[in-house]
């Protein structure tokens, strides 16, 4: 691995990558919609002269994936950038390149990560000869679709064949400027959702003994639930049940006859993740028998946690401590997030990663998902580098 001249490769390909990243930044699309996404991706890609070998998926033309050094009879390893955006009503930032599209917002960062993996590509390329293996770059449509993980469609189609590791990262609101965090194991948590019906009877406002509430009984539901981590989960367990929606009822004077309660769930522990569903069920139709109401209880499987392989995280460890100092890379606590990277560490020897943008007091530290939250571009070359010098040392390690 030549770090003096990753280094400088990630310099100066740092303006492209930002002029990029506001492109895509102000052109947001969701998830299996990223058509025009795809498009500056490919262009981007031919200019530098990446070898295509996949555009689209689950039947789009969102996603596009390349191989760098595509002849080579070495190794394998992909790397993964997710590229869609979110629903997010509207951006609160004062931008010159501020999201056009309305009700969507790169308010996670993927468009850092589609530009930084751009950047990537550039210095793979400038590289490739001494590459002792293929590198795989995956820019992955619909991340965020919990329900339709891209992930889960480019393995189905083929994508890691031949493929012996893969490397994931993000971005990370209000982690120190710079910084490369990553945990050992466990990275993240599972994260599945839940869905629930309380079914009454429907009448008038003024006479509610003729009729049954069921928003009443499912605002005992929901008090309720909160005992199912208080009380049945071991403290030293992480465990999360949330309320995402409650709907109810269309006007004042009317008792409605449904009342929709749909949730989250979230854990590092598969065990306890495979309880969840049937506790959460027995508490709400309990409650709901107790109040005269019926209940219909929906479990919806999504992502498992990420799970970092130890030997990929020393490598991970090396590369970065090697480039930024070791001061610079810190293995840190399970994430509360999820992320369908995890369909990839369930097929491979993977290592996910993030990158800092800039701590408390910063215009970097607001929350993800957030109208507020604001990419720092000057984690790009970061990014870029890091992720090369990791894929360097594990094409090396694996061809000796």
């Amino acid at each position: 691995m030549d770090k003096a001249k990753i280094l400088a490769l990630a310099a100066q390909a740092e303006d492209e990558m930002t002029a990029l990243r506001h492109e895509l930044h102000r052109h947001p699309e969701l998830g299996w919609q990223e058509v025009r996404t795809t498009d500056a991706i490919e262009r981007e890609l031919k200019k530098i002269g990446c070898a295509i070998l996949r555009r689209g998926f689950a039947g789009t033309r969102c996603g596009i994936v390349c191989d760098v050094n595509p002849d080579s009879p070495g190794p394998c390893v992909a790397v993964r950038a997710d590229i869609d955006a979110l629903a997010v009503a509207r951006e609160d930032n004062d931008l010159e390149y501020a999201s056009a599209a309305p009700g969507v917002m790169h308010a996670c960062g993927h468009d850092a990560h589609a530009a930084s993996l751009i950047g990537a590509a550039k210095i793979f390329k400038a590289l490739e000869r001494d590459l002792p293996g293929r590198v795989r770059l995956m820019f992955q449509p619909s991340e965020e679709q919990a329900t339709a993980p891209g992930a889960k469609a480019l393995i189905e189609e083929g994508m890691l064949d031949g493929v012996d590791a893969v490397i994931g990262y993000h971005v990370r609101a209000g982690a120190p400027e710079g910084e490369i965090q990553f945990t050992p194991g466990p990275a993240t948590t599972s994260g599945d959702i839940w869905e629930l019906d309380v079914i009454g009877k429907g009448g008038h406002g003024s006479r509610p003994q003729d009729a049954v509430d069921p928003t009443v009984a499912a605002a005992q539901i929901i008090c309720a639930l909160q005992t199912v981590v208080s009380r049945e989960i071991p403290p030293g367990e992480r465990v999360v049940v949330s309320i995402g929606t409650l709907k109810s009822g269309s006007a004042v004077n009317v008792i409605p006859e449904k009342c929709e309660i749909t949730g989250n769930i979230r854990t590092t522990n598969p065990a306890v993740r495979a309880t969840l569903p049937e506790r959460i069920e027995r508490i709400a139709n309990g409650v709901g028998l107790a109040m005269r109401c019926r209940t219909d209880f929906r479990f919806i499987p999504v992502y498992p946690s990420v799970v970092n392989d130890e030997a990929m995280c020393q490598l991970l460890e090396q590369a970065a401590g090697e480039l930024f100092g070791a001061e610079k890379v810190k293995r840190v606590p399970i994430s509360s997030g999820s992320d369908d990277f995890n369909f990839y560490s369930a097929e491979r020897p993977s290592v996910y990663f993030n990158v800092g943008m800039g701590g408390p007091g910063t215009p970097y530290a607001a929350a993800h998902h957030s109208p507020q939250f604001r990419t720092n571009d000057a984690i790009l070359k970061t990014c870029a580098a890091a992720v090369v010098a990791t894929a360097c040392k594990f094409l090396e390690a694996k061809a000796k």
